[in-house]
């Protein structure tokens, strides 16, 4: 809002924009794909995860199912001078696969050329691809710790991964793995991409509500004062004597007291919040829109219920919806996963099938002769 010679406010509007698909294309001068617009489209999808409460959880969630209880026999061994583990850089791989629907890996050979000597996980936000060649090959990968900022962070280029052509500086190269999306050839869009504008505004609506609080006064009354219209100083000062007395939550309860001539009096208008209903209804809008995109079928195995039944009425329900949840997120992904990561150990020496130890929802109660039954069962 601002103030116009005759006194009167104007209003300025904004433009909502809507989050697009990202265009993946070359650009003339570049050596590498644009991904997204600016060329930031991970970093946007960074930014979702570190906004969005619900899309936080299922991610996490998905990651957890995939990681389990980590890698069966070999989880332990380390793959690095830096002392991560297998089971680390697993870990790792797993929640930037279910974030951006692929992971990279900086593989180094040892010096015969014939083994995997050392593997690295590298941030998938982090790397882009070169141009592929004649023969739609990408031959060579990009990696900056900030795309936004190449003058002070310029990037590396790296050879893509190729077990036969690893000599010399090519010892040195980048596993990029990433999930099939129709349409698009070197980059992939996430699985929950369909509903990127809902977790946008499932940050929104957190931010807007945070707002309403912290400026409280805003939406819950309108001041007119009756004795003239006086100067743009005289306008500030009032506003800022009003909105330090009564606005915010620690000024809650408090009162107007007002002294004034008969026909000038101070009028305090009400005004009544939007109905709570429609924040009730956009809220289970959202959360059923980022559910089904993360397929996930029951907000039980989020933790999340109504509060009319207690847990023991609902683990039938969890237990079939976890079922649902393993067979068609967790376990499909996680197969993903393994078929580029298992390849990767396998040249770096570790020539067994791979395999996760699963998570156990909820232990098995131990019963004895003595303790009381609990119905609790193994999940």
């Amino acid at each position: 809002m601002r103030n116009t010679p005759e006194g009167i406010y104007a209003l300025n509007s904004s433009e909502f924009n809507a989050i697009e698909t990202p265009s993946i294309s070359e650009v003339r001068g570049k050596d590498f794909m644009f991904y997204g617009g600016k060329n930031l489209f991970p970093q946007r999808l960074i930014e979702l995860y570190d906004t969005s409460a619900m899309h936080h959880t299922c991610v996490d969630s998905i990651t957890a199912g995939i990681i389990g209880n980590g890698i069966e026999i070999i989880g332990t061994e380390y793959v690095n001078p830096n002392g991560e583990t297998i089971d680390e850089i697993f870990e790792k791989v797993a929640l930037d696969y279910t974030l951006y629907n692929g992971y990279a890996i900086n593989v180094i050979w040892n010096k015969e050329r014939t083994k995997i000597a050392e593997m690295y996980h590298l941030s998938f936000a982090n790397v882009r691809s070169g141009k592929p060649d004649e023969e739609d090959k990408v031959n060579e990968y990009m990696f900056s710790t900030d795309w936004a900022n190449l003058r002070k962070y310029p990037y590396s280029t790296y050879k893509s991964f190729d077990a036969t052509d690893n000599k010399g500086d090519d010892a040195s190269q980048i596993f990029y793995f990433y999930g099939y999306t129709p349409g698009n050839e070197v980059y992939p869009l996430p699985a929950y991409v369909a509903a990127m504008n809902d977790i946008s505004l499932d940050a929104q609506v957190s931010r807007f509500h945070s707002n309403n609080i912290s400026n409280g006064l805003a939406p819950s009354m309108f001041v007119q004062f009756r004795n003239g219209v006086p100067t743009p100083e005289e306008r500030r000062d009032v506003y800022k004597e009003i909105e330090k007395t009564f606005t915010g939550t620690e000024n809650a309860g408090r009162f107007f007291l007002s002294f004034s001539e008969p026909g000038k009096e101070m009028e305090v208008t009400p005004i009544d919040s939007a109905n709570d209903d429609y924040y009730l209804t956009l809220e289970t809008r959202i959360s059923s829109r980022i559910l089904t995109a993360h397929r996930i079928t029951s907000p039980l195995l989020l933790g999340l219920h109504d509060g009319s039944t207690g847990f023991s009425s609902n683990s039938e329900e969890i237990k079939v919806a976890y079922a649902h949840f393993e067979g068609t997120v967790i376990t499909p992904k996680r197969k993903k996963i393994l078929s580029g990561f298992g390849y990767m150990l396998r040249l770096a020496g570790y020539n067994i099938a791979l395999k996760v130890a699963p998570n156990t929802l909820v232990p098995e109660a131990q019963v004895t002769d003595t303790a009381p039954q609990t119905n609790i069962e193994s999940l």
